[in-house]
């Protein structure tokens, strides 16, 4: 399918909600949601390892309990939910400063 500007028309694909996976971000530690933030920056397992100062294996740890806790497939679902979480909550507060 094609508009008249010869660009593609795509079908309404539904757009995903996180509403579940939002109210269970409670349910993350401290440690978890330093994780979790990093994951909606895009950062690497290898880089949050710096970043947070500990062992690769114990990010995959966090990882794996953040994917158990959201009941989230992947850490792309995961930092896509981190994504939404920090433009629906933490960037409407004062002061507040995002992972990055």
């Amino acid at each position: 399918m094609s508009d008249r500007g010869g660009l593609a028309v795509v079908p309404d694909i539904p757009v995903p909600n996180w509403a579940r996976e939002l109210e269970r971000v409670p349910l993350l530690s401290a440690r978890e949601r330093q994780t979790f933030a990093l994951l909606g920056a895009g950062w690497s397992n290898r880089r949050i390892a710096l970043r947070l100062q500990v062992t690769e294996r114990t990010v995959k740890a966090h990882v794996a309990s953040i994917l158990a806790k959201l009941q989230v497939e992947s850490r792309l679902q995961a930092g896509l939910v981190a994504l939404s979480y920090r433009h629906l909550y933490q960037s409407t507060v004062p002061g507040r400063v995002v992972a990055g």
